[in-house]
């Protein structure tokens, strides 16, 4: 959606020129093209395009079809777009799905594995340039400084299939790009929370991920669950976010040049105790306190935590072993234009409390009561 934003704001300004291909699915209720106008009609559209909403349109030209369908894919595909026009691809559809059992492995390999290889497959024939939109997370379990070269890191662990299958189709990219002579970068965000540069500030479709963590303690708020809860976070663990419309803004630089691997990560992650003190008291939750280790004499919330959110979340909140190397992203972005992400912990969680972190009432809240 912000990719779009983002590709809609440079064609309204004539820096790009052509047509936007977007690849929806259908839904019981919505056909792509009525996804588009749907997206295009939110009252969280950013403000750039608040007045040209309808003007933009006319450059968007969506194809239905679901990546999980090689067949109907291709169909799709060649029926909507001419094979000799040239394709720059950005793709970064996938299911962020970290929790470790079999049913979450088939779904990642589904959509993520499968649906890019997929989507590579059903452009056989097109001069094209891939843009592939990973996660710093494929890098698995590392020490040490991370550079942007991920395709030859050493052989290391997984913390979940999410991850895993991640590295592994980057590496199926890479090698069929390379194999059919196709220009790809690989684009790689660290934890995205909504967005802090343009306005309506602190916009989000989903409250997933980086919210899930914040939503536990929003409900034990809520419940006026008043036992403490002492909460595993090292001293020297950082938590590496970044806003939606900073990762977009990268992407879309992306298409104009050729940066090949690329973390789109902060250059200064946040000390996650120090942002998870000011989340806490932002959303009201008196509480916590912090421990080097797990307790062993574990309360009934504490015993809940540690089996649902800090089991999922453990190792990404204490990270403390690896720093992504920036170097580039800053040599390609202007670091002005990193915002400072403490400053914004408080706006965030204001914003997902407004909507009770609840997908369905910020759905309700930009198209209406009956979600249109």
């Amino acid at each position: 959606m912000h990719v779009l934003y983002e590709l809609l704001r440079e064609m309204k300004d004539g820096s790009l020129a052509g047509k936007i291909y977007p690849v929806l699915r259908t839904t019981l209720s919505l056909t792509a093209s009525q996804r588009i106008d749907r997206i295009l009609g939110s009252k969280f559209l950013p403000l750039f395009l608040a007045d040209n909403a309808s003007s933009v349109r006319q450059f968007i030209h969506p194809i239905s079809a679901d990546l999980c369908d090689l067949a109907s894919l291709k169909q799709a595909i060649r029926s909507s777009i001419p094979t000799h026009e040239p394709l720059t691809v950005i793709h970064s559809a996938g299911s962020v799905n970290l929790e470790t059992t079999q049913e979450a492995r088939d779904d990642v390999y589904a959509h993520n594995y499968n649906g890019t290889l997929n989507l590579l497959r059903a452009l056989e024939g097109y001069a094209v340039r891939f843009i592939y939109i990973g996660t710093v997370f494929s890098s698995g379990v590392q020490r040490g400084r991370i550079s942007d070269d991920y395709l030859n890191l050493p052989s290391h662990a997984y913390r979940n299939p999410y991850e895993e299958s991640k590295a592994k189709v980057e590496i199926e990219v890479a090698h069929y790009c390379k194999e059919k002579d196709i220009c790809f970068q690989i684009l790689r965000p660290s934890i995205i929370c909504g967005r802090v540069m343009d306005q309506p500030l602190y916009y989000t479709p989903k409250f997933d991920v980086f919210y899930g963590w914040l939503k536990f303690f929003w409900q034990l708020k809520k419940a006026e669950l008043h036992s403490p809860l002492r909460l595993c976070i090292h001293q020297t663990a950082t938590m590496n976010v970044v806003p939606v419309d900073f990762v977009a803004k990268t992407i879309v630089k992306a298409v104009h040049s050729y940066v090949g691997q690329l973390n789109i990560a902060n250059p200064e992650a946040a000390n996650t105790m120090e942002i998870t003190k000011v989340a806490l008291e932002h959303i009201g939750y008196e509480n916590a306190s912090f421990v080097d280790s797990v307790p062993q004499d574990l309360g009934r919330i504490e015993q809940f935590y540690y089996k649902t959110v800090g089991a999922l979340f453990d190792s990404y909140i204490n990270n403390d072993a690896s720093i992504y190397d920036c170097t580039k992203l800053l040599s390609f972005m202007s670091p002005a234009t990193m915002p400072p992400m403490r400053e914004h912990i408080g706006g965030i969680v204001a914003f997902a409390k407004q909507f009770n972190f609840d997908d369905r009432k910020i759905d309700q809240a930009a198209y209406g009561s009956n979600g249109w």
